[in-house]
């Protein structure tokens, strides 16, 4: 006798066992670690390649003479910045006090840091003045009704003080971006004299009262470059007197970076699982799915459309747990919100960083208004440390072995030194801290210069110069005077703005990707050369260029550029004055802007050796 099934029942014995297979995989997929199964890997190297050394010997290279005056705060201050700017230039130059006696003929560029010129010597005054008419150039960063050097720099006389003059207004190119914009009054204000110039006087930048603030004057054979304002002692006009030292040289070389960086903070996080009024208007649907399939598409969109690279930084948990007892398993559902957006995160070539294992900054109670911030003091060094292993236990959990942590975010950009110290102590790969470069450490910022950290070397500091998805005009001066003087550009942005108060200026989040859209489009448009890098690898570059020394010097119609502790191939600019390139000797060039009376050129370099031929504009090939 046979026996026969009939075709229904296998069909439904098959169809469960095909159900019961995506069941085990699902559950599986929940429990498992995945991190052991579907690894990443996250690895940069940071160690220096071996040196070398230019072959060249210079008898006069360039060099510049600055004066300061150690009794005036203002001029304490715009030393800062020049020498900021001098040190990341790795520009020759010597200082001294205004009363010092010093010999001015090694020097091609004279400059004075100061608002007064109490103790100049008549020796020095008379020496300066003949080295200008004889060619040399002399640039001043302050104004003074008393600078002795007034008449000779068009000056015929001075009117009433201003003092809450703003606004930087140009009628004349200087550098790409930056002449395109004004600082508004909340972020530059600074005293100004009424002036009467010279028919000859060429004014680059007037103030918002039609008073000219940046002149060129022509004294015999060399130039005059004045400066009618204290802006300089700001730090946010960095930028503008990097540009404008360098228009007062005839030549000027700088170091650049040449990237453009994009931070997401809170990314990856936890995604709230609510309705928010201001999605549920605009798209009708929760704000979890709003984040899924709009948002990271249209971000994906921007990076794609503007050549972008995301940098990620984490939060494991916006949780309260500021104590190490309170520190609770963290939720199924969280951690797969964490594991998709960083598995997103790197299949489109980013890098993940460290923002917090919960979102209050690592400071304790008395360093800042926790109320006023809605934050909580951490209890101890101890309750940090654990903390910050619960995040090196989830993203390890998710991502596998082979992430590496490079470089952390302060949460709302707060940090002290004892914080920076327990950093260091418990992420054991981290070398980068990204904060801010403008800031007010009185309220807990943590607002810091370029490179490595004074106090903890193994660290090193690259903060971010703008923010936020709208268009400000002030942000836009920002981020053009970080470029203007360190050639790259960060910017970071959170994914909560569209739905923060103040972050998301009361806009809709197709409102917000259209400025955001604008804001990049306008520095890809002064600016299409910067390459997009992930955070780690700027680190890279800086550490390339630390040690890296230049000398110059000019015979004939050729630069002869040498340097020291050359390493890897890596970008500078330089400025001509009333020439053009026509070729160098080892790596490639390109104009990026014509002033008319300069030019400035992107290099790459490829040698300790570099001879740059100069030439009419009619032999440019």
């Amino acid at each position: 006798m046979k026996f026969y099934k009939k075709e229904g029942t296998n069909k439904f014995i098959y169809f469960f066992i095909a159900i019961f297979i995506i069941v085990l995989i699902l559950q599986l997929n929940r429990v498992i670690d995945k991190g052991g199964y579907f690894s990443l890997e996250q690895n940069f190297s940071f160690d220096k390649k071996p040196a070398k050394n230019t072959s060249f010997t210079f008898e006069r290279p360039q060099k510049m003479l600055v004066f300061y005056n150690e009794k005036s705060p203002q001029s304490k201050d715009i030393l800062k910045n020049l020498e900021e700017i001098f040190i990341f230039n790795k520009i020759n130059y010597t200082l001294a006090d205004i009363g010092n006696i010093v010999s001015t003929d090694d020097y091609d560029t004279f400059i004075f840091a100061t608002d007064s010129f109490i103790g100049l010597q008549k020796s020095t005054f008379e020496s300066i003045k003949q080295a200008i008419f004889a060619g040399k150039n002399l640039i001043f960063l302050n104004t003074s009704e008393y600078n002795p050097f007034n008449s000779i720099s068009g000056i015929q006389k001075t009117g009433k003080i201003i003092e809450q003059s703003s606004e930087i207004h140009f009628t004349h190119k200087l550098f790409p971006g930056l002449d395109q914009h004004s600082p508004s009054s909340e972020m530059v204000v600074h005293p100004t004299f009424e002036v009467a110039l010279d028919s000859d006087c060429k004014v680059l930048a007037w103030s918002k009262e039609k008073i000219p603030l940046l002149w060129e004057k022509k004294y015999g054979e060399g130039r005059i470059l004045y400066t009618n304002a204290s802006f300089f002692a700001d730090k946010i006009t960095r930028g503008l007197m990097n540009q404008w030292i360098s228009y007062g040289n005839n030549w000027y070389i700088a170091p650049f970076f040449n990237a453009k960086l994009l931070h997401i903070d809170d990314f990856p996080a936890p995604i709230p699982r609510t309705i928010n009024k201001v999605i549920q208007d605009e798209y009708q649907m929760s704000t979890r799915d709003f984040y899924k399939q709009v948002w990271w598409k249209d971000m994906l969109e921007i990076a794609k459309h503007r050549n972008l690279i995301y940098s990620g930084f984490i939060i494991i948990d916006y949780n309260n747990a500021v104590h190490k007892k309170d520190m609770k398993e963290i939720s199924q559902i969280t951690l797969e919100d964490l594991d998709i957006e960083g598995r997103e995160l790197f299949l489109h070539g980013g890098e993940i960083g460290i923002h917090g294992y919960n979102h209050n900054p690592l400071v304790y109670e008395g360093d800042i208004d926790f109320k006023a911030l809605s934050y909580h003091p951490w209890g101890s060094e101890e309750d940090i440390a654990a903390g910050m292993n619960q995040l090196l236990m989830y993203v390890k959990k998710m991502f596998g072995k082979k992430i590496k942590l490079y470089v952390y975010v302060p949460p709302s950009n707060i940090l002290k030194e004892e914080g920076k110290a327990i950093l260091a102590k418990n992420y054991p790969d981290l070398n980068v801290i990204s904060s801010v470069f403008y800031g007010d450490s009185e309220k807990g910022s943590y607002a810091s210069e370029i490179g490595r950290d004074k106090i903890i070397p193994k660290l090193f500091n690259f903060p971010r110069f703008s923010s936020g998805f709208y268009y400000n005009k002030d942000e836009m001066w920002s981020l053009f005077n970080a470029i203007a003087i360190y050639g790259y550009w960060t910017h970071f942005v959170h994914p909560d703005d569209v739905i923060s108060d103040d972050r998301g200026k009361d806009k809709t989040w197709n409102e917000l990707k259209q400025e955001f859209d604008q804001l990049i489009g306008e520095v890809e448009a002064n600016h299409p050369y910067l390459e997009p890098i992930r955070a780690s690898e700027l680190t890279q570059r800086y550490i390339n260029i630390e040690d890296l020394k230049i000398q110059s010097e000019k015979r004939e119609n050729k630069i002869y550029i040498g340097m020291e502790n050359y390493r890897e191939p890596f970008y500078m600019t330089v400025r001509i004055n009333h020439s053009v390139i026509t070729k160098i000797s080892a790596g490639t060039f390109k104009e990026i802007y014509d002033t008319k009376d300069s030019k400035i050129y992107l290099l790459h370099v490829e040698s300790p050796d570099l001879i740059i031929t100069l030439g009419e504009e009619s032999e440019k090939k």
